[in-house]
């Protein structure tokens, strides 16, 4: 996470070969490309909002949009906490999410090569369904322009689940290498998510998937 210490606009531009949510595809295994544009205040408010395509049979989608708005503060040891609520609908076909969405409170904190969340939900993909959601994400930069990235997460419903044959706990995770080439920042990376199936397509489908992505910063 970046401090936030200046008033600024920013922006990013992602392409990848699947839109990957939680251990999900999120444009049916096909690809996509997401918008980002962000403002953060010296006060440390931020708001950060995104739009996600795909290239769906159908033709091109809109799979997914998402605003967080949230408080992040950097403290004298370097360690950046971070408290905010975010909102995200599904709006495309895949992993049964279509015509659903979620809100969050999220409580963060963040340092060099590692940072963690907390994240609960009162209406996720339904009403009424609670969910803890927890992550932990690392980074590695074993040479210059290099980037080793690691992410797991677990999920515990707390009240309600959204379908029908749903584990009361889910879990997801991810492994990647990324390298900075000029203004393109290129990933490959795998990852996934259990217990249970991915769906889409009319047919069960793995949760393991390896992705390419590119995304450039504006």
């Amino acid at each position: 996470m970046a401090e936030r210490a200046q008033a600024q606009w920013n922006g990013e531009v992602a392409v990848t070969s699947d839109e990957r949510w939680r251990g999900r595809s999120l444009s049916a295994g096909r690809p996509a490309a997401t918008l980002s544009l962000g403002y953060d205040d010296r006060s440390g408010i931020y708001v950060d909002g995104s739009a996600t395509v795909a290239t769906l049979r159908s033709g091109p989608d809109l799979v997914s949009v998402g605003v967080d708005a949230g408080y992040a503060r950097r403290l004298t040891t370097g360690l950046v906490l971070d408290l905010g609520l975010t909102r995200r609908e599904f709006r495309g076909a895949g992993s049964g999410a279509s015509g659903s969405g979620y809100t969050e409170l999220y409580l963060g904190a963040s340092g060099r090569c590692l940072s963690g969340r907390l994240l609960y939900s009162p209406d996720y993909l339904q009403r009424g369904v609670h969910t803890l959601y927890g992550t932990l994400d690392g980074v590695v930069r074993p040479l210059p322009g290099w980037r080793l990235l690691g992410h797991a997460g677990l999920m515990t419903v707390l009240r309600q689940r959204p379908w029908a044959g749903m584990r009361a706990s889910q879990f997801d995770y991810s492994l990647g290498i990324a390298r900075q080439i000029g203004r393109v920042d290129a990933r490959l990376a795998w990852s996934g998510g259990g217990p249970g199936r991915d769906y889409y397509d009319q047919r069960p489908r793995s949760r393991q998937a390896v992705t390419v992505s590119a995304s450039i910063g504006f």
